[in-house]
């Protein structure tokens, strides 16, 4: 997953990469790509100042049409963009009640044709203290889902149809204190060890359900590292 932030606002430039990689992969897999979601939400006139943050990266999986490539658009003081996004959203009506935190807006294209549009409710950790993040947020979540906020510098949930339950993300601000608070798998184990070796940056995000979390340990699991190259 590539993460593009950019002071001088070439935005444009590193969509246009973006896709051109994506092109690259649909030659290389031989597969076809339906990008009408991103088409309907960019629209003719989409502003790239509002922009912050761009990504896209490849998820590859053993079953090849479950595979996809994926983008993700912070967008920020864009309201008319984000009611774009909730309009081509399915479960939009389940996204009104925290309309205020959405910011991320993602596409899943999938390698059998198929694409999904993903909504991100996002809280930054000033906020988390908050009593209309209890009253909207917290409140919907038992004691261990918020137990690693102590050490989150965000928080973002992930709604989609394609994923029944929401994929709930941490922001650690700092990847050693990821065993202290998520009870990995043997395998998500030995990856966090090979990173720890690593020249990356100490923050890093961690995805997962809350089904996940209640159990003795966790066997699906999404780790993110960052690497710098400026």
């Amino acid at each position: 997953m590539f993460f593009f932030e950019d002071k001088a606002q070439q935005w444009q430039k590193y969509l246009h990469q973006s896709l051109t990689f994506f092109n690259r992969v649909e030659n290389l897999v031989g597969v076809q790509i339906d990008y009408s979601l991103l088409q309907q939400f960019l629209g003719s006139d989409f502003d790239f100042r509002k922009v912050t943050v761009l990504s896209a990266g490849i998820d590859l999986r053993s079953n090849l049409a479950e595979s996809s490539l994926k983008m993700h658009i912070r967008i920020k003081d864009y309201s008319e963009k984000l009611d774009k996004a909730l309009s081509l959203a399915s479960n939009a009506e389940d996204l009104i009640s925290v309309r205020q935190f959405l910011s991320v807006v993602g596409f899943d294209f999938y390698f059998n044709g198929r694409s999904e549009i993903e909504l991100y409710p996002e809280i930054q950790a000033e906020d988390f203290a908050k009593s209309e993040t209890q009253n909207l947020v917290w409140r919907h979540f038992p004691k261990f889902v918020l137990d690693p906020l102590e050490v989150t510098g965000s928080f973002l949930v992930g709604l989609s149809k394609a994923n029944p339950n929401p994929v709930l993300y941490y922001n650690l601000k700092n990847k050693q204190d990821l065993a202290n608070y998520f009870k990995l798998n043997d395998a998500a184990q030995r990856v966090h060890s090979f990173y720890q070796n690593q020249d990356i940056l100490p923050n890093m995000w961690v995805g997962t359900v809350q089904k996940e979390l209640e159990k003795t340990r966790i066997e699906n699991v999404r780790l993110y590292y960052y690497k710098s190259f400026n």
